[in-house]
């Protein structure tokens, strides 16, 4: 049975995150182990980081209350 015998003709595969290339079942979401290695070297050199946001607001939005002595 051939790779892509499961997909039917019409359906598309979703393109790879990296180079945009079809991707493929044995690399998913990607179209190869080299994109799989450019995004876990991605994510391993912090490129997908969240910014961290200021210590000036707790977490449901308001300032932190003082202790007043």
């Amino acid at each position: 049975m051939p790779p892509d015998a499961s997909i039917p003709q019409t359906a598309q595969r979703p393109a790879c995150p990296i180079c945009g290339k079809p991707a493929e079942a044995d690399y998913s979401p990607f179209c190869s182990k080299r994109c799989a290695d450019i995004d876990l070297n991605r994510w391993l050199g912090g490129v997908y980081a969240i910014p961290a946001g200021g210590a000036d607001e707790d977490e449901d939005g308001e300032a932190p209350q003082q202790s007043g002595r």
